[in-house]
Parts: structure tokens; C-alpha cells; sequence
């Protein structure tokens, strides 16, 4: 008798250890982050980027604040990845943008776990510099408009987190970047 006491015991605690885990439910809470048992926000469709490009060289609403980059760079890395960096003066954000193999006319997800195509917000603030990526996000999108030997241009938007579970939304992005050649 003890033993099947301790036998259902076990399995009661088992079936709630069980019932607490993520089930894979989606969770409404903005602030979620890189539970990959989230289903993340539907991707934009290519209508839905609506935000006009105003040729702003990279550009982007970052938790909220029109920031506008004053310097930008443009490499292609020794994988072929397309890498754009910018940055503003007198401001402690910088904003990278990784895309390996994007195509004009396409659309990519920037999600979860996703090292293809990637932006990363680096706050330089002294003392508490962090770097956070939307590949531990789970929402994100890239609209590639054309990209070719002079040009890489699209829009993009993008949770980015930290390992301390911070997040920065990049919302209404724009690039405009001419290659050197």
C-alpha cells in the first residue's frame, strides 16, 4: 500500500512539474523574450512595411525616439554578409544590421534564433555597456528593396535583448547605403 502511495505521489508530481513547463501557448506580454515556446508576433507582409523612407542613410524609431545615423559603414563579411553599422554622434546607441544571402524584392525574418539576417543595439553608455540582439528576441522583419553592386536598401524592425532580459524595439527602420566600391 505504501508503495503504490508513493508510486501516485511521484506521478502527481511529475504531471505537475509537466503541466508548469511552456506548453508552446503564445504569450501576449510585449516584454516576453527569447522563449522560443512563444509564438512571435506574425511577421509583417511586404504591404504591411509602411513607413515612408525618407533616404535616410540608416534610421530607425528605437524604444520610441526618431534616432538618425550621422556615420554609417558598409562591409561585406568573409561569409558574403552584407554588414551595416551606424552610429550617431552624441549619442550612446549604435545600430548594426547583419544579412546574409538577402535579395532585392524579398522579405526576412529577424526572429528568434535566427543568425542569417540579425540587428544588434549597442548602448555605449560608460560602465553599463550591453549589446542586444534580435536573435533573442522573437519578432522581426527585413524588407529587402534592392541590393546590388551600388546599393543595399530596405526597411526593417526588430526586438532586441539582452542576457539580463532587457529589450530595446526597433520599430520603422530604413537603410539607404550606397557600397563603396
Amino acid at each position: 500500500m505504501k508503495r503504490i502511495f508513493h508510486t501516485l505521489a511521484l506521478a502527481a508530481a511529475i504531471a505537475g512539474t509537466l503541466a508548469s513547463c511552456n506548453n508552446g501557448d503564445y504569450v501576449a506580454d510585449p516584454n516576453s523574450n527569447a522563449n522560443p515556446g512563444v509564438n512571435p508576433v506574425t511577421p509583417l507582409t511586404e504591404s504591411e512595411f509602411t513607413w515612408e523612407n525618407k533616404n535616410e542613410k540608416l534610421a530607425a524609431d528605437i524604444n520610441g525616439t526618431r534616432w538618425v545615423a550621422d556615420n554609417v559603414t558598409f562591409y561585406l563579411d568573409s561569409t558574403g554578409a552584407n554588414v551595416v553599422t551606424g552610429y550617431k554622434d552624441k549619442s550612446d546607441i549604435v545600430v548594426q544590421l547583419y544579412m546574409r544571402d538577402v535579395w532585392g524584392g524579398n522579405l526576412y525574418d529577424m526572429e528568434y534564433k535566427n543568425m542569417d539576417q540579425y540587428g544588434t543595439v549597442i548602448s555605449t553608455v560608460p560602465l553599463e555597456s550591453t549589446i542586444l540582439y534580435s536573435y533573442l528576441g522573437n519578432s522581426g522583419g527585413l524588407k529587402i528593396t534592392q541590393n546590388d553592386s551600388a546599393w543595399i536598401r530596405g526597411s526593417f524592425y526588430f526586438k532586441a535583448i539582452d542576457a539580463k532580459n532587457n529589450v530595446t524595439s526597433v520599430l520603422k527602420g530604413v537603410m539607404n547605403i550606397e557600397k563603396p566600391l
